[in-house]
This record gives C-alpha cells, sequence and structure tokens, in this order.
C-alpha cells in the first residue's frame, strides 16, 4: 500500500504539500505564520530538478549505485575527520601536560639555586623566609578567589564581551555534541542564574595553582637543613627532567600523528576544524527561523578567523561546480553567517581528494538563494513543478527517474 501511495503522489505533482500564504517579504509561512521548512538538500534537489525534489518530498526514494557509493564515501570523510579531531585533541592534551612538567623542572632548579647559595651565604637567609611567607599568602588568597569565582555568578555580571566572562564551552566540532542546539553556542546561558556554584577552567587553573603554591611556599619556609634540601632538590631536578624528556617525546609523536590526520583528512596547516556532519546522528543542525532554511553542511573550517563551510562530493570530478551542488553550499554559507554573526566571503565544494571549488559569498549569491527558497517554499503550497531542462542525460543519471512522469528516458 505505501509503494501505490507513492506511485499516485509521484504521478500527481500538482499536490500541494503545505497550506500556507506568502508573506510581505517574499517567503511563505504556514497558517501559524512559521516559515516553510526548506533543507540545504531541498535546494540542491530543485535546483537539480524541481521534479526530482518534488518527487522526494512525496516520499520517493532515489535508488542506484551512485547513491550507495556517495553514502559510503561520506562515512569515510566523516571518520577521518573524527580521527583527525582525536588526534588533534590528544597532541594538545600531550602539550599542556608537558608545559606542567616543563614548569615543575623550572621551579625545581631555581629552588636548588636558591637554596644553594642561600647555603653559600650569597642570598640572605631572611630573604627566603620572607619568599616563602609571601607564597603562602599568595595561595591563600587565589584559594579564595576560586571560590568566589565558583560561589557567585560572575560570568553573568561581567557579560558575554569579556573573553573571561564566558561559560565553559561545550565541544564545537560537532563531533560529540548530542546536548548541541548550535556549535557556537555556550553550554548554558548567561542570562539567568544557573552559573551560581559552577566552575570552569578559570576557577580550575586558580585552584591548582594555590595548591602548588602552597606546597612551594611551606616548603620553603619550613626547610631547615639547606644543604640536604638541596641536596635533594638537585636529583629531583635531575629525575623531573628525566620524566620531561619523555613526556617531550609523547608531544612530538602525537604531533606527528595528528599532522598524518589531517594531511589525510585534507586539511591544510592552519585550518581549524569547527564543526564535522555525521549523517545527523549528533552533529547540530544549523537553522534560520526567520526564513526557515536548515542544514548541516558536511564541515566548518576556521581559516583566517572565518568560519567557512565545506561540502564534500563523491564521484565524476567536474571541470566547474554544478548548479545544484553550488546552491547547497549557498545555503549553508547563510547559515554559518546567520550562527555566527560573521559573513564568510566563500565557501568550498570538495569533489574526490583534490578538486577544490571556492564559491563566493555576495550579493548575486544571496539573490540566487533567496529566489531558489521562495520559489521551493511555494510549490510547496502550490504544487506544479516542472522539469526544467531538456537533457536526456540527466534524466538517466535521476536517481528517481523511474517514478518521475517527466522523464526524458
Amino acid at each position: 500500500m505505501g509503494g501505490d501511495k507513492s506511485v499516485e503522489a509521484a504521478m500527481n505533482l500538482s499536490s500541494p504539500i503545505s497550506e500556507g500564504n506568502q508573506r510581505k517579504d517574499g517567503y511563505w509561512a504556514n497558517l501559524k505564520g512559521v516559515p516553510l521548512p526548506v533543507s540545504a538538500s531541498d535546494l540542491e534537489r530543485h535546483t537539480y530538478c524541481p521534479v526530482s525534489w518534488q518527487l522526494s518530498k512525496a516520499g520517493v526514494s532515489g535508488e542506484g549505485e551512485a547513491i550507495e557509493k556517495g553514502m559510503v564515501a561520506h562515512d569515510k570523510i566523516h571518520s577521518k575527520m573524527q580521527e583527525f579531531k582525536r588526534s588533534e585533541d590528544h597532541a594538545s592534551r600531550e602539550l599542556v601536560i608537558w608545559s606542567w612538567w616543563i614548569t615543575v623542572l623550572c621551579a625545581l632548579s631555581a629552588d636548588s639555586a636558591a637554596f644553594f647559595f642561600v647555603g653559600e651565604g650569597v642570598i640572605p637567609e631572611e630573604f627566603i623566609q620572607d619568599m616563602g611567607r609571601y607564597l603562602i599568602m599568595l595561595a591563600v588568597v587565589w584559594l579564595v578567589l576560586a571560590i568566589m569565582l565558583i560561589s557567585l555568578p560572575w560570568r553573568r555580571w561581567l557579560g558575554r564581551p569579556f573573553g573571561l566572562a564566558q561559560p565553559p564551552l561545550i565541544d564545537s566540532s560537532g563531533l560529540q555534541s548530542e546536548k548541541m542546539m548550535s556549535p557556537f553556542e555556550p553550554e548554558y546561558s548567561t542570562e539567568n542564574d544557573s552559573d551560581f556554584g559552577k566552575g570552569g577552567v578559570t576557577e580550575a587553573r586558580l585552584l591548582l595553582a594555590s595548591i602548588a603554591v602552597a606546597l612551594h611556599g611551606l616548603a620553603i619556609y619550613w626547610g631547615q637543613n639547606r644543604t640536604i634540601l638541596t641536596f635533594s632538590l638537585i636529583v629531583a631536578t635531575l629525575a623531573w627532567l628525566l620524566f620531561t624528556a619523555w613526556q617531550l617525546h609523547r608531544v612530538l609523536t602525537s604531533e606527528r600523528e595528528a599532522g598524518d590526520a589531517r594531511e589525510d583528512a585534507g586539511l591544510a596547516k592552519d585550518d581549524i576544524l569547527a564543526y564535522s556532519d555525521d549523517a545527523g546522528e549528533s552533529a547540530a543542525l544549523l537553522v534560520d527561523e526567520e526564513i526557515g532554511v536548515r542544514g548541516r553542511p558536511d564541515q566548518i573550517v576556521k581559516i583566517d578567523n572565518q568560519f567557512i563551510p565545506v561540502e564534500q562530493k563523491t564521484g565524476k570530478i567536474p571541470k566547474e561546480p554544478h548548479d545544484s551542488h553550488r546552491m547547497q553550499l549557498l545555503a549553508y554559507l547563510h547559515l554559518v553567517s546567520n550562527t555566527t554573526g560573521t559573513i564568510p566571503d566563500y565557501g568550498i565544494l570538495r569533489y574526490g581528494g583534490e578538486a577544490l571549488f571556492t564559491v563566493p559569498w555576495d550579493d548575486l549569491a544571496r539573490a540566487d538563494l533567496t529566489n531558489s527558497i521562495q520559489e521551493i517554499q511555494r510549490l510547496m503550497v502550490e504544487g506544479g513543478a516542472q522539469r526544467n531542462h531538456e537533457r536526456p542525460g540527466k534524466c538517466r543519471n535521476c536517481s528517481r527517474r523511474k517514478m518521475c512522469p517527466q522523464s526524458l528516458v
């Protein structure tokens, strides 16, 4: 029965999909005033052929080996992006750990030298005692400050314009974002009192620093036998130097693995992966509630402080981007602009592993996108999709040609 209904709907292309009216701005909304939803995939299918688009809206699924190969290829691309993200995160963690270790090494070296010069009479004992008291006082101040920052909603008081006033950010890649509404929104809002009793990276660093400084100050202040303490510090410094060298080796190995993963994913050296689609499992859906357009770009890469959407295409590499692919990318450019508040200069269409095409985001592109969205919304209300070409080859390659009443083959 389901198949018969699909056939009937496919043959009757004049049937409307939704009820609605056109607004003054040219977009169409339903009877409740909500803009009719148009996805980036809708824009691609409609630009390829309006009949193919309306068949898909009627429930006619595409068929063919190319679709299956494309799905497999996209899964492989996302797996590469995931592997790169994991490698990059691992390298970052190893680098942070190494920075901590080298800081401890510097502190041990400084203490060893200080105690040695105290024993030689170069540095007065009173100076070391005063330094120990100062470090203990500093640790207490940092501890009190950390407790205050955790207890009070200081981020909400300072507001969004201040860098440190931002709440802890969720993963902006979209790879682990089940709770994410947008890849660029904070985990919780600064407009309510939800940040009472919560802390982030700033508070954690203050707590750790206060503990480390307190232990350091106590050791300096209470150290009685400077000769034994100096010898112990020298031994500890040498041992820690070996550990630091080992950690540096781990850092270099991790960075090399991350570089290989970056190259395998097709990203340039300075590109920052901000988002990656995983067929809708967890990646955030970008939505413009004002006009109804929505979609998930394959990737969003930060290049020269711009969020650039990247759309991956499989199959034969064309001499120039297909119009349908360009229209899909224009939707992502609009969504990225609307979501981030920054306007990218261009988007990227990537065919296969090496063929890259840049699509400018200019006034002409915006006009093309607006016209396509409004036309799709009109067809949703009025129906009547018509084939937009006279090319038998295009119909032959269409995945819905078997159900199309206007097919040329």
